[in-house]
């Protein structure tokens, strides 16, 4: 199902990765994607990341678990 997901609190910024060589940069609090209901929260292919303003931000990453403790709400996009 294709989601717009708000979060509680912004993703950590920092450095992401197996070497750590992707950084997240912004204050995201808001993604799209692709996504996948699992236990306890949402696997997220990632579309794309917005800040605290709206902006869209880089991703350092393509694929993310958000744990619904994460998540304040998310809507379920028509397409």
């Amino acid at each position: 199902m294709r989601v717009q997901v708000f979060l509680k609190t912004p993703l950590f910024r920092g450095h992401y990765g197996a070497n750590r060589e992707g950084e997240l940069k912004a204050t995201v609090v808001e993604l799209a994607g692709e996504a996948i209901a699992r236990d306890g929260g949402l696997e997220l292919n990632v579309a794309s990341l917005h800040d605290t303003k709206g902006k869209p931000c880089e991703a350092p990453f393509k694929r993310i678990f958000l744990p619904m403790g994460k998540v304040d709400y998310y809507v379920i996009v028509q397409e």
